[in-house]
């Protein structure tokens, strides 16, 4: 078999996320068994046109947008070449349906939604809300794999017919620290799907109460929101408080949660929620909105806590955790223990048994 895969970004990619954490995960061990992946997607400033990471072939045109035209160019002139496509959709979908119907199957992390009103101006995200179902129901007949019953339940809404789910994994088995810091954390793209701006209002309460606590943002995102951001930290008296990091390594992200005692996800949709997991496995309790994605991978009240959509729900759920020993601690029990279920190897065995 010889497998190409669609996707707008690649793990690379300064803005790769969960997504891309799965698609090289999978695609990287499929490579293992002696299965070629050509991995295409969109190109980004300073990146090669080609290139093999952990023995993916990445071929990258066009931009977020225009890669969809470009991957169809490049599939026609090599149609011979593939037995397989994997369609993974982002918000715009690569409509293979419509061009490969009978080579491909589809993997959806999450619809689009709320995600229109965030990410894209007026009035494109209008039409684009419009037009997600009608872009779907190209699908609704192929073979469809998602990451958490939200996103399932919500394609049977849309009369999909074959919805399987696949676990998601997490790059270390964990431990739980037994000595934590007065610290809390954002760690996610810096974007306002991920909403970092509500946890730093829901700390502004948090430190109001407890002020030897600290907030961690992790991650990067364009300038101009980060800028917003850092003068919103301002604004509420918080700059010193209030810890920009950027970007860490993977080994420096999993150092903090072990140090950290709550994480706070105030995104609008996800996926499943890949922090979860690690911060589970590192006895960093997890607090999130209660949307589709989180109610899959935070237990409420067992592995770490929803609530409502709101900056104050959020701020009360983590004075809760944070003043109540014995619930946090059974929430760190609770949350290790479950993430001891996740691997990426059996990510990729069920993902291959699909296959």
């Amino acid at each position: 078999m010889n497998i190409l895969w669609l996707t707008w970004r690649d793990i690379k990619n300064p803005e790769a996320g969960g997504a891309e954490k799965v698609a090289i995960e999978v695609a990287s061990r499929l490579v293992k068994d002696q299965i070629p992946v050509t991995l295409f997607s969109s190109h980004f400033a300073n990146a090669k046109n080609q290139e093999n990471v952990r023995g993916v072939k990445i071929v990258r045109r066009g931009g977020l947008i225009t890669c969809r035209l470009f991957a169809f160019l490049y599939y026609i002139r090599r149609t011979n070449e593939f037995d397989l496509i994997i369609d993974e959709i982002n918000t715009i979908p690569f409509l293979t349906p419509l061009w490969a119907k009978n080579k491909s199957i589809t993997i959806i992390y999450q619809l689009a939604k709320e995600y229109w009103f965030k990410k894209i101006i007026w009035p494109l995200n209008i039409v684009g809300y419009l037009l997600e179902s009608l872009m779907l129901s190209i699908y609704k007949n192929q073979k469809v794999l998602t990451l958490s019953s939200s996103t399932m339940n919500d394609l049977y809404k849309f009369k999909f017919s074959d919805v399987n789910i696949f676990p998601t994994g997490t790059d270390h088995k964990g431990k739980i620290p037994t000595i934590k810091k007065p610290l809390i954390i954002f760690l996610g793209r810096l974007t306002k799907a991920k909403n970092p701006e509500d946890a730093i209002k829901a700390f502004k309460f948090i430190y109001s109460k407890l002020p030897v606590y600290q907030l961690y943002i992790i991650g990067r995102g364009k300038d101009t929101y980060v800028k917003y951001l850092r003068n919103l930290a301002s604004s509420l008296n918080l700059s010193n408080k209030i810890h920009f990091l950027g970007f860490v390594s993977d080994k420096e992200k999993i150092r903090l949660l072990k140090e950290a005692k709550l994480i706070l996800i105030p995104s609008i949709r996800e996926g499943w929620g890949l922090v979860v997991n690690e911060a589970n496995a590192t006895g960093c309790v997890p607090i999130g909105y209660d949307i589709a994605g989180l109610k899959d991978s935070i237990k409420n009240n067992v592995t770490g806590l929803l609530v409502k959509s709101r900056p104050d729900s959020l701020a009360q759920a983590a004075l809760k955790v944070l003043r109540n020993d014995k619930l946090r601690k059974k929430l760190i029990q609770n949350g290790f223990k479950l993430s001891q279920q996740y691997s990426w190897e059996k990510t990729y065995q069920d993902f291959k048994a699909f296959l």
